[in-house]
Order: C-alpha cells, then structure tokens, then sequence
C-alpha cells in the first residue's frame, strides 16, 4: 500500500464516521440545541470522528471508486445519523408534550412564548421540564452514554448501507407511541389534581349558586397543578431519563 492510498483510505474513513456523527449531533439532546455554539459542535464531531475511526479501522469500507457510489455511500450515512438523531430526540417532544398538558390544566396554556429549542411556540412548564431534563442529563454524564450508544451503532447499522425503511418506519411509530404515553404519564399528577379541583368547584358551585366560583377556581386551579407539577418533577425527569434509555437501547442490539 502506497502513502498516498494510505491517506485516501484514512480520510475516507474519517469522512464517512463524520457524516454520521456530524448529522446526529444536529439533532440529539443536548447536543443539537439551538444555544450550543455550532463551531463547538462541529468540532466535536470531528474529533469525535477521527478517534472512532481510528477505532473502528477495518469495519469501515474502503472508498469507492466510482463517484456515485462514493455520493451513496456517504448520503446513507447521513440519514442514517439523522435518523438516531430525530428518534432519540423524541423524549423532548415528549416532555413538551407533557408540559402542554400541564399548561392547559393549570391555566398557563395563554401565557405561551417562543421556545429557541423547539422553534415553535411553548409554554412554562415544557421549558421547565426540557432545560431540568438536560441539566440533569449533562451532570449525570448521560451525554456521554448517548455518544457511546452512537458508536455502538456501527455493529447494529453497518456504515455505508441504510437502514430498512420499514423497520425504521416501525421503530419510529412504536418510540412515537411511547413518547406520548410517557408525556401523559408525566402529567398525570397534574391531570387528577385539576379533576379533583374541579369536581370540588362543581358541587361547591351547586350547594352555594350565588358563590362567584371563578374566583375561587382559577387560583386554586393554578395552586394545585403547580404544587402536584413540584411534587412529581424528579419522578417526571427520572421518566424522561429511563425513555431515553429505552428509545436509544436499539442501538446497541
């Protein structure tokens, strides 16, 4: 082997493990938030890429000749990192998710703004849950565990062939199924404290009629679903946790 197909089938290399960890670094938590300086993640993924190529050395491809393949090859793994990306990012959707219910229940749902992380509009509680999720992923080095996971991928996803649509199709519906049952587990304690709260206001409503009971409902209403929120917050969170276990365990099959 010369140096210079030395070079060439080292550079490959270090491209092809950079088209998947470079795409999935765009979407994965704590990583791919629109506050994480680009320029850092970018290197990141780099010297991420060159330390797992390294590592990987003959279970990488050799470069293809023909420029198609080369386009092929490099474009499924970019969709493939883009595809871990997106399905592990769900426990996010699913915590706004959960924040929203939250919202609506405690009568914050108006109070909505721009969430930067979502690009879309948000509310207290889903902000709360989501910046509380990530603070507690990072120091519990659970970043580290999702990088580990990503690399661990190259045995259950061989580099430089896509994944079966219809498994990937498959897989996404089922962690999209759990995402919402877990966001509604998540506010289930806010859920049954606002039914209570109001089937009280009812018959409180009923025995005295004259009552002006909006102004006791609201504050109450807001009372009850903050205090349940503060009481299932680290349960909530150990959730969010254990789901992004599961949802990221495909990996490593």
């Amino acid at each position: 082997m010369t140096l210079q197909d030395f070079l060439v089938g080292e550079s490959f290399a270090v491209l092809l493990v950079f088209a998947r960890l470079g795409s999935a670094l765009l979407l994965l938590p704590a990583f791919g938030e629109s506050y994480v300086d680009p320029r850092l993640r970018l290197w990141l993924a780099l010297f991420t890429s060159v330390l797992v190529a390294t590592a990987l050395g003959e279970r990488l491809p050799l470069p293809p000749v023909e420029a198609g393949s080369f386009v092929a090859t490099v474009g499924s793994e970019v969709v493939t990192g883009l595809a871990i990306g997106a399905l592990l990012r769900l426990v996010l959707a699913a915590l706004h998710w959960a924040g929203s219910i939250v919202a609506m229940q405690s009568g914050l749902a108006a109070a909505s703004f721009f969430d930067p992380s979502e690009a879309t509009q948000g509310t207290v509680p889903g902000a709360l849950l989501s910046t509380l999720f990530l603070v507690v992923l990072v120091a519990s080095d659970g970043h580290h565990a999702l990088l580990e996971r990503l690399v661990a991928s190259y045995a259950s996803l061989p580099p430089g062939r896509l994944p079966d649509p219809g498994d990937l199709s498959a897989l996404a519906a089922r962690l999209g199924n759990a995402a919402l049952g877990v966001g509604l587990a998540i506010a289930a304690p806010v859920l049954v404290a606002s039914f209570l709260a109001n089937l009280a206001v009812g018959l409180l409503a009923r025995l005295v009629p004259a009552l002006q009971v909006l102004f006791i409902a609201l504050p109450l209403q807001i009372l009850l679903a903050i205090s349940a929120s503060g009481l299932a917050l680290g349960a909530g969170i150990a959730a969010g946790l254990r789901f992004l276990d599961q949802s990221s365990a495909w990996l490593v099959d």
